[in-house]
């Protein structure tokens, strides 16, 4: 699977900006998100385990949070795979 970036930059009401949020969560707790503009809309589904990273500035002028979100795709390992041994359909 290649990169794939999607950008959201907008100015609002921290009520607007709350509304991203918590679509955002809820997105994360059904184990899928969607992120939609005119052109496209990608979908992600995270992992079972979820890195989140919270940067907080407080100047005398302004304020930012920045928020990071991160997960890693597991790859099929040999703990992931399973072997059975099925029964013939005669005696041995």
């Amino acid at each position: 699977m290649g990169k794939e970036t999607f950008e959201l930059a907008r100015t609002g009401s921290p009520a607007e900006i709350a509304e991203h949020l918590v679509s955002l969560a809820a997105g994360l707790e059904r184990g899928d998100v969607a992120l939609e503009s005119r052109q496209r809309t990608l979908r992600l589904t995270p992992a079972a385990d979820v890195k989140l990273v919270l940067a907080v500035k407080d100047r005398d002028d302004k304020g930012k949070i920045s928020i990071e979100i991160a997960w890693k795709r597991r790859s099929a390992s040999a703990t992931d795979l399973e072997v059975r041994a099925g029964s013939r359909g005669g005696s041995h």
